[in-house]
């Protein structure tokens, strides 16, 4: 499989040194991960606005740099024709062994779902929460619907750590800019559009750390 791993970070050192060590301790090489350091909110200018944001939109500079950052993941897995992306942004911690869970993930939904988009995992809602689905023992990959319901927003989970295939990258990648919103909100909009096939994790081996948030 043709598997390549982004981090979206802003060039704070005390995160970057954090989501090297969380590499080291859960068996993920650095080195296989493109760190996505740019723009970052002082980078962005009136110019970068007009292309990126919907006319009429607030949104601040960090909203725009997270988001944009996630767009550069999504078209650098189509220009570079990489099979999967997984992109993670750097406000998290593990609880468990990354490369063996993605692609537990990944041979799981071509086994069940062939032509699943991209999948979610993270802590922040348990499957059984949104009464969508019923638990399966043996099973950690469950559909998920991208309507707005009383328990999210649509498909995504948060967007901290996701698993995009390569087909979905191409769907969404003609469509991601102008963005109106934060990339978790943003892309629930398109997935409605599109019609992405998307999926959550259980159990979940990521979670937000403590008192850290991606955008400002």
């Amino acid at each position: 499989m043709r598997i390549q791993y982004y981090l979206i970070h802003g060039m704070d050192p005390e995160r970057g040194d954090r989501m090297k060590n969380e590499f080291k301790t859960w068996g993920l090489e650095n080195t296989k991960v493109k760190w996505i350091i740019k723009p970052n909110k002082e980078d962005i200018t009136e110019d970068m606005r007009s292309r990126f944001v919907e006319q009429g939109v607030s949104m601040t500079n960090g909203q725009v740099s997270c988001t944009y950052k996630h767009f550069l993941c999504v078209q650098d897995v189509v220009e570079n024709n990489h099979e999967y992306g997984i992109i993670m942004e750097d406000n998290q911690y593990f609880c468990g062994p990354i490369e063996k869970t993605v692609d537990k993930y990944i041979d799981q939904l071509n086994s069940m779902y062939p032509g699943w988009d991209i999948i979610f995992d993270t802590k922040w809602k348990k499957v059984q929460e949104i009464g969508e689905v019923n638990m399966v023992e043996g099973v950690f990959v469950y559909p998920k619907s991208n309507e707005i319901t009383n328990h999210c927003h649509g498909g995504t989970r948060l967007a901290q750590f996701y698993i995009i295939t390569n087909q979905c990258a191409k769907k969404m990648y003609d469509h991601y800019i102008p963005f109106h919103h934060n990339p978790d909100h943003w892309m629930n909009d398109l997935f409605r559009r599109l019609k992405i096939k998307s999926f959550w994790s259980e159990p979940s081996i990521s979670d937000i750390f403590p008192h850290v948030s991606t955008v400002s």
